[in-house]
């Protein structure tokens, strides 16, 4: 539906309802279970629904809109720059959508008072305008979830009361939790976040999540400005279940750890074959380097540029790193070694001490980065001591 139509319908419902009690105008948490469609939806989704059967208005309201066809969207995400936006479609059809999708919907029926409906749907109205509907996404501070969640402990009549963290954790062991059966995905995700992941955070940052916003409402009170407390949820009812099974683990082969050590054998192989028979091996050694320098330039560019939280301080930048770039033009180098050799001489001693610091460094690593770490290594330290050999020949 065209938003600007729902801007209408919205106008209709709350002219409407000046004249009567707003007992039949409800709002809801729409919490859409994690399913595997697509990157974004293995966390789950957020809408708020509002629903009024006296004047057939039962709209979702969804901030986790995105376009993928604007100019350098691949470039602005990364640096932290992309815009989500706000869309009011019928309720009918995002459950349409969901049950084709083949995922869980739970509704939870929200307990806000008469007297904050008015000013709530008048916040909605003019979220809904062309220009406020936009807005700078962030994925743990401000997105799809966190909109809803503010919105709730605004309107809710009182001081939202939360229960108490059951456990400390850090926006990495969140991801985790979501990530266990993508462990490739995991892989990426850790390669990208930094140190500042690993910071143990309050129970209202963990509310960036929906599953955890939805646990967390069910147990929440609204203290009244009286004194009294009242549940924020009145009911919760599934609206739909999914079908399918919860995704299997990856096979033991195709796990990165296991992938990361056949292609260290890989290269093993052949840095011992360059040594014995003193063959320069360059197009497979160029090619560890080039895809190397490629993922530096990504971890470059979110440590150093990037407006994403969680990104900087990445320890990860001393093993992936745009320099590698250099050793990928280098294997093609004939006659001038001595340059070459100091890299690989430079970036065997830096990839031997991370290794051995491993356990100090002030980051959660990823066990399965040690092999391909280890490509590096035995590749630089290698091709170091073929290229001493041609130089004193």
């Amino acid at each position: 539906m065209n938003r600007f139509l729902c801007i209408l319908l919205l106008l209709f419902a709350f002219s409407s309802v000046k004249s009567r009690t707003y007992d039949s105008v409800r709002f809801s948490l729409l919490t859409i279970e994690p399913h595997s469609k697509a990157v974004w939806t293995i966390f789950g989704h957020t809408a708020l629904r509002v629903s009024d059967p006296a004047r057939n208005m039962d709209l979702a309201f969804n901030w986790g809109m995105f376009d993928t066809g604007k100019p350098n969207f691949i470039l602005n995400f990364i640096e932290g720059k992309t815009d989500y936006f706000l869309s009011a479609l019928p309720f009918q059809y995002v459950i349409s959508e969901c049950d084709r999708d083949g995922v869980t919907v739970i509704e939870q029926v929200l307990n806000i008072p008469d007297s904050e409906k008015e000013d709530l749907l008048k916040f909605l109205q003019i979220n809904l305008l062309p220009e406020n509907v936009g807005y700078r996404y962030s994925f743990v501070f401000d997105n799809c979830t966190t909109r809803p969640r503010d919105i709730i402990e605004r309107f809710c009549g009182g001081t939202l009361v939360y229960p108490e963290q059951k456990q400390p954790v850090t926006f990495r062991q969140l991801f985790h939790q979501y990530t266990r059966y993508y462990p490739w995905l995991e892989l990426g995700i850790d390669c990208i976040i930094g140190s500042g992941a690993d910071s143990l955070i309050s129970y209202h940052n963990e509310l960036f999540l929906p599953e955890k916003l939805m646990d967390a409402l069910n147990d929440a009170t609204v203290k009244l400005p009286t004194g009294d407390e009242q549940p924020i949820v009145l009911a919760s009812k599934l609206i739909l279940r999914s079908q399918s099974a919860q995704p299997a683990l990856l096979s033991f082969w195709s796990r990165p750890f296991v992938a990361g050590f056949i292609v260290f054998a890989f290269y093993l192989v052949l840095v011992s074959v360059a040594y014995i028979k003193k063959y320069r091996l360059s197009l497979p050694f160029a090619l560890l380097f080039l895809i190397a320098g490629a993922g530096g330039c990504i971890v470059a560019m979110l440590n150093f540029f990037s407006l994403h939280p969680c990104v900087q301080s990445n320890w990860n930048i001393l093993w992936l790193h745009p320099l590698h770039f250099i050793a990928c033009i280098g294997f093609f180098f004939r006659k001038s070694y001595r340059w070459i050799c100091w890299y690989h001489a430079a970036n065997f001693v830096l990839l031997s001490s991370f290794l051995l610091g491993w356990h100090w460094i002030p980051q959660e690593l990823n066990k399965a980065f040690i092999p391909f770490i280890l490509c590096l290594w035995v590749v630089s330290g290698g091709y170091w001591v073929v290229l001493k050999q041609k130089e004193y020949e």
